[in-house]
């Protein structure tokens, strides 16, 4: 949707009690105008308080590259970056906390059968 238009999309998530009476943002995403997720944020608190959110960035080939997670504080919490294999396959997601130093990572094997 957001592609067709050549805008950024945000999309609203909203809890709602069961009577109808009152309703909260709960998570947002929004999309930049290639249709790419570039931040996501998740509230608590009935919509009062940030819980977490996340940045997301892409490399020219529109491969998800990092994602940047931060707290409640909105203070950077963990870093995860991305690689992928000369096909555009992803192959490790690196995890790193808010230092830099690396956590652990997870590595993707694929296996058709």
């Amino acid at each position: 949707m957001a592609k067709e238009r050549g805008k950024r999309l945000t999309v609203k998530e909203w809890k709602t009690t069961p009577d109808g009476r009152n309703k909260w943002v709960d998570h947002v995403e929004v999309y930049n105008a290639q249709g790419q997720l570039i931040e996501e944020a998740e509230y608590g608190d009935f919509g009062r308080h940030l819980t977490w959110r996340s940045e997301y960035t892409y490399n020219e080939k529109g491969l998800l590259t990092m994602e940047v997670v931060y707290n409640e504080r909105n203070k950077v919490d963990k870093v995860r970056k991305f690689e992928y294999d000369n096909n555009g396959v992803c192959t490790r997601r690196l995890n790193y906390n808010a230092n830099g130093t690396l956590n652990s990572y997870r590595q993707f094997e694929y296996t058709f059968e």
